[in-house]
């Protein structure tokens, strides 16, 4: 054979395995594009059904919240609740919930049918101290949630002791492991929707709770509310509730009521000639010019049986008591706040207890923890600067 044509059939070799080598090299591109978009649409998907579920649990907490701060007879209280899948809260058995963890009562909530991206119903746990029942009184800021929640490292989800739960949602998702759903009884039992991590139990009342990783035997997603989220929002309610009822004292009489003394054990009834103290649960107080108690209804009765009044600081202009010239401890007569004089009555409400702080009555720091001289006794107040949801908050009657 010609050494032209011998030099022609290799080249015509060689070409063919570089076609086959590209066929090849796009083969592999191909197949690595296809498994890089199955894994970006899985993840896209995860992602989805996460802020779906996200959305649907944020929409309960907000639900839950405002029902606490509109609770006509115990604010900050929370329904039990629901164990029978009906969409409403359980009525009490004596002076308890049936149970602390079921259904989120959506009919209750006025909600609609929240699902979350399975298709599922929201489930609910309750911290006891929270119900709706006279029995868990007082029920106010320096009351804490018992729940607590860890993520799969063992951390607890709150940022700070003392931060424990009122209430955690679950999203439950699709059965997985011997889950199942199919009659009534399966479909009211807890563990046939709550999950199981690093031994603890989603659906044990009690808790501890776990908000772990999506896993082949873990698919819970978890919102929590807790004290520090969950009382500001009830202080707001019950600080239109103080303006109210001194305003209506104020009206009546023509003055406010007198302080009651942070110094004594806290009878918290009015002491004549002080304007600056707790807010009296009894108005009534003895001297020259004797006061009355507060008018008929004021304030509600949730908020005397709640003892909202051992947490609240408050002072009064001499001006604005019953007898300007037995007032022995005031300074001024009129109140100041950030420098402006003219204000008639003012008060504080604390937040909640900050950590592990257990408040003493005789001790005003323990309240007014951004004291900012607030605790001197003056009559010159200021703003609490701190913007934290659990700080103090100064409200004033110009």
């Amino acid at each position: 054979m010609p050494t032209q044509c011998i030099i022609i059939f290799k080249l015509g070799r060689y070409r063919q395995r570089g076609g086959a080598l590209m066929i090849l090299l796009v083969i592999i591109v191909a197949g690595l594009a296809a498994a890089l978009i199955s894994s970006l649409s899985i993840t896209a998907l995860e992602n989805a059904r996460k802020k779906t579920n996200f959305d649907v649990m944020a929409q309960a907490k907000d639900a839950l919240i405002g029902r606490a701060v509109n609770d006509s007879s115990i604010p900050g209280s929370l329904p039990c609740p629901d164990t029978n899948n009906d969409g409403s809260a359980e009525l009490l058995s004596g002076n308890n919930c049936p149970s602390y963890i079921g259904r989120l009562p959506w009919i209750t909530l006025g909600l609609p049918d929240l699902r979350d991206a399975s298709g599922e119903r929201l489930w609910y746990a309750l911290s006891p101290a929270f119900r709706d029942d006279n029995s868990a009184s007082p029920l106010n800021s320096n009351t804490k949630g018992t729940l607590v929640v860890y993520n799969a490292d063992g951390v607890s989800l709150q940022t700070q002791p003392g931060y424990n739960a009122v209430a955690v949602i679950f999203s439950p998702g699709s059965p997985i492991g011997s889950q199942t759903r199919g009659t009534v009884a399966q479909q009211t039992n807890a563990a046939n929707y709550l999950d199981i991590a690093n031994s603890w139990n989603n659906s044990v009342a009690s808790g501890p709770f776990i908000a772990g990783a999506k896993s082949a035997t873990f698919n819970d997603q978890l919102l929590i509310i807790t004290t520090k989220s969950l009382m500001p929002p009830v202080e707001q309610r019950v600080a239109s509730e103080v303006k109210r009822v001194l305003n209506n004292y104020y009206n009546t009489n023509g003055y406010y009521p007198w302080a009651d003394s942070v110094a004594q054990s806290a009878d918290y009834n009015s002491n004549y000639g002080l304007n600056r103290g707790w807010l009296p649960d009894v108005a009534t107080a003895s001297g020259s010019y004797s006061t009355p108690n507060w008018p008929v209804g004021n304030p509600a009765p949730w908020f005397l049986n709640n003892q909202w009044y051992t947490l609240i600081y408050y002072s009064v202009a001499e001006n604005y008591t019953s007898h300007a010239g037995d007032c022995t401890s005031c300074v001024n007569n009129t109140l100041s706040v950030d420098g402006v004089n003219g204000v008639r009555a003012l008060f504080f409400m604390p937040g909640t207890p900050i950590g592990t702080l257990v408040r003493s009555v005789i001790t005003l720091s323990d309240y007014l923890e951004d004291s900012e001289n607030n605790d001197d006794a003056n009559d010159l107040y200021v703003t609490p600067t701190s913007k934290a949801l659990d700080r103090d908050r100064l409200y004033h009657l110009p």
